[in-house]
């Protein structure tokens, strides 16, 4: 057992008096032999590496009509509304990556031998955090998003790394940026043999969980440089208000024929018409994003916060 898994286990512990025991964390620190501030510190990595799971046996009616009205409008196998402070930016951001590492588990629980796509960004990791480590070799997860900046830097949100050590299962990362330098490098890349061999493996995922970006000042794909801001300024010249794997889309969810459409890595959107696309999203800034992905008919599933659901709801003339 090597050292983070004794802490993990100590963690475990400190987690089980805690919660179960009803300890307080004077006494844990006597039992384990740790200081106050310890036990504090393994309370916290108990709840980061999901070791600890609440189950809270009663629907919230609000969450639960938003979530049907949505559902029923774009014709979603499912819509997970989570509870958010109204006053408080992006406060169900917790919730919606415990939401969808729920979902991510029921599918990793499986014996039988799966393959699942991961987008990036910090909902998608935050989501893969909060799954618990399991022992599934037999699957396989693959990234829909180039892991590389345009400056040669990873991707700080790369979710699908994280979630194969937490699993041991296999990894396959698409070794491209998300926009290439020009239509050329796309060209060039997207006809190596590595490309294609995992862009066969996506293919044969059967759901993908990915993330929503907004389109504006605070756009990830331009805060993580992946566009510069003269490519970002294009995007809202041609009334781009969000991005689903980088492919912008105005208002009516059509994705957007620019210059830098011509040169995205990523996989058609089109391409996922026989999985199950979960975008996993929340906030106000969020919303009109998520409203463009549903009104384009792109996911199958969304995990998303009552401030968003409320927006979507409202904007689109849901109810």
């Amino acid at each position: 057992m090597d050292k983070f898994e004794l802490k993990l286990d100590q963690a475990a512990r400190a987690a089980w008096l805690s919660y179960v025991g009803g300890r307080t964390q004077d006494e844990i620190a006597a039992q384990l032999g740790v200081s106050r501030p310890g036990v504090q510190r393994l309370l916290a990595l108990a709840r980061q590496e999901g070791l600890v799971k609440v189950h809270i046996d009663h629907p919230i009616s609000n969450c639960m009509i938003l979530s049907q009205a949505i559902r029923d409008h774009f014709g979603l196998e499912f819509c997970d509304v989570v509870p958010a402070e109204p006053e408080a930016e992006n406060s169900g951001a917790h919730y919606i990556a415990v939401a969808g590492s729920d979902r991510i588990t029921r599918y990793l629980e499986r014996p039988e031998p799966l393959t699942l796509s991961l987008g990036s960004g910090r909902t998608v990791r935050a989501t893969v955090e909060a799954v618990s480590r399991m022992d599934r070799p037999q699957h396989r997860f693959v990234s829909l998003v180039g892991n590389v900046a345009r400056d040669g830097s990873s991707n700080r949100y790369d979710g699908v790394t994280a979630l194969a050590d937490k699993t041991a299962s296999e990894r396959f990362l698409l070794p491209a940026p998300v926009v290439a330098g020009s239509v050329e490098e796309r060209n060039a890349l997207l006809s190596q043999r590595l490309f294609r061999a995992i862009a066969e493996v996506a293919k044969d995922s059967e759901a993908a969980f990915i993330g929503v970006g907004r389109i504006d000042r605070q756009a990830t794909l331009f805060q993580d440089h992946f566009i510069n801001e003269a490519e970002l300024d294009e995007l809202l010249t041609n009334s781009a208000v969000g991005e689903l794997l980088g492919w912008p889309m105005n208002q009516a969810g059509e994705v957007i024929d620019c210059s830098i459409t011509r040169r995205i890595t990523s996989l058609p959107l089109e391409s996922f018409d026989n999985q199950l696309l979960v975008a996993m999203a929340g906030g106000r800034e969020k919303g009109p994003a998520i409203l463009a992905a549903l009104r384009g008919g792109w996911l199958k599933g969304l995990i998303t916060d009552e401030t968003a659901a409320r927006y979507v709801v409202e904007t689109g003339g849901l109810i």
